[in-house]
Order: structure tokens, then C-alpha cells, then sequence
């Protein structure tokens, strides 16, 4: 089960993360025909989205996320709603060679653009946080973005062993120092994250409750119970929407001159077909 575990730890001065997205990463993979390098990137920009998700005050609340260096995947979407997380990107099938015998995750996500946040809180207008990709890893630049648009000192590390069989496992472990924690608390949460820069095969070997426990808890560490990070798509309202938006008349003009109106989900990838009798009856209904 993909699911995010939680906890606080030295004494309540700090709060920490551990994040699988294993599963959600699978189907992202089997829906949109990912390369390794495109499912790795797919992978990262999941988890950091699978932590605003898991942040977010009420599961009414909504965010999109996205990731735009101008590199071979080309933009990354990740967004969640009624708690349920989904995703996709321009160019599922990215390739380049092997950097240091790793897939070159920088290339493909690309460092010359932003990073952007959107969260629809109910509120009258939506917050949105941007800010300038720092290394194009994800990890880092997330790292940045909730510093310099949240005001979060945090330390950011994302894991996904991927092979040409599929993925094997993908997550990561973010850590914040909250107000009252002081510069000892700060440096030590740096040094314990130094240790995840081979992530990626330690979450192959250990769960992440037990990868949790191992490096945190002897800090007075209090774990929360796992939630559990759900995936899915909530296109047919929005689809339905699209088509009253062109009004009926044009609709129909459409239909007359192509036969119907087909639209397929960026997310989930399923086709809508509307004939006239479907336009009909969706306009009827108001």
C-alpha cells in the first residue's frame, strides 16, 4: 500500500515524512507508457505532490503542481482532489544515456524554469507559490520551494529504483525544523539526511517505517499512524464541463461536421465520446 507516514521528533521541534509512491508510480507507468527516465522523474514529482496532498487542511482543499525546466520530459502535472492524487507529462517517453551509471533525472526535468504551486483552500482566490528550479532533481528544488514560498527549513531527499523490468520502489523522506528548534537541531536533521543519497536502494531493502526508526528513532520520535495515499481521476465532471462551455449550437456544429465529440483526459487517458444524442441530453440536464 502506497502511504505516507508521519511523525515529530526531538521533542516536537521538528517534523518528519516517509513517503511511498511505489504503486501510484506502476500505474502512472502502465497508463502513460513511461520510459525508466520518464517514470523516475514521474516518480519524484509524485511523492512531492503526495506531501502537499497529505498536508493540505481539509480533503476538500485541491492543489496542482507543476514542474516546467524546459528539459526532455518536458512539463510535469501532479494534482490532487477529494484526496486522491494523479498525474502526467508532455513527454512520457524521455530517454538520454546513463549519467554516472544513473538516469540522468536532471536532463529530463531541465533547470531553466520554475516550479509552481497551486492550492485551491476554498478561499476567495487560490494560493500559488513559484519559484526557479535550483538543480532540476526535484528533490532540492521542492526543498527551495517550501522555504522561499512557505517558509519551511527543510531537507528533501527522493528515492525510485527503476529497471527496464518496471519499478521496483519509489518514495522519499522530508524532514522540516519547525520555529522554536535551534541551529544544533537544524544540523544534526542535515547530517541523518545525508545518509539517504542512495535512497533509492536502501527503500529496496527496508520499509519506510523501518527505515524511519532506524535513522530517527532514537530522537524521541513519535510516529503517527500511516495514511494511505489513494490515486485517482475525477474527469467526467470536467469533461462535461468542457463541452456546455462551447455551447450548444456549437456543439452540435461540431458533431454535424465530425460525427462526435471526443476528448481524452490528460491524467487517466480515457476517452469521452459524445454523439448527438449524448449533447442532447447533457444540455437538457441544464
Amino acid at each position: 500500500m502506497d502511504r505516507i507516514v508521519k511523525g515529530v521528533c526531538f521533542d516536537k521541534k521538528a517534523r518528519l515524512a516517509l513517503i511511498s509512491v511505489t504503486e501510484g508510480v506502476r500505474k502512472a507507468v502502465q497508463i502513460h507508457d513511461m520510459s525508466p527516465l520518464s517514470a523516475a522523474v514521474y516518480a519524484r514529482a509524485l511523492t512531492a505532490g503526495a506531501y502537499i496532498n497529505a498536508n493540505l487542511k481539509s480533503k476538500s482543499d485541491r492543489f496542482n503542481l507543476i514542474i516546467d525546466g524546459k528539459g526532455s520530459a518536458g512539463k510535469i502535472y501532479i494534482a490532487g482532489e477529494d484526496g486522491d492524487l494523479k498525474g502526467f507529462m508532455e513527454n512520457p517517453h524521455a530517454d538520454a544515456p546513463l549519467k554516472n551509471a544513473k538516469l540522468d533525472i536532471v536532463s529530463a526535468v531541465g533547470t531553466d524554469g520554475d516550479m509552481v504551486v497551486i492550492k485551491d483552500m476554498g478561499l476567495k482566490e487560490p494560493y500559488i507559490g513559484r519559484t526557479k528550479l535550483i538543480g532540476g532533481g526535484i528533490a532540492d528544488d521542492f526543498a527551495n520551494y517550501l522555504y522561499k514560498s512557505e517558509g519551511i527549513r527543510s531537507a528533501v531527499a527522493f528515492g525510485e529504483y527503476i529497471t527496464a523490468d518496471g519499478v521496483v520502489q519509489a518514495g522519499g523522506i522530508i524532514v522540516e525544523a519547525l520555529p522554536d528548534a535551534g541551529e544544533e537541531i537544524t544540523f544534526m536533521l542535515e547530517d541523518i539526511m545525508s545518509n539517504f543519497s542512495s535512497l533509492s536502494t536502501m527503500m529496496t531493502e527496508k520499509s519506510i517505517e523501518e527505515i524511519g526508526d532506524f535513522y530517527f528513532g532514537h530522537l524521541h520520535t513519535e510516529f503517527f499512524a500511516p495514511e494511505e495515499i489513494r490515486y485517482g481521476c475525477h474527469c467526467v465532471k470536467k469533461i462535461r464541463n468542457i463541452i456546455r462551455s462551447l455551447g450548444r449550437s456549437e456543439a452540435e456544429s461540431i458533431i454535424r461536421d465530425e460525427g462526435a465529440i471526443e476528448i481524452t483526459c490528460d491524467y487517466c487517458r480515457r476517452t469521452y465520446r459524445f454523439g448527438p444524442q449524448d449533447v442532447a441530453a447533457l444540455f437538457a440536464d441544464g
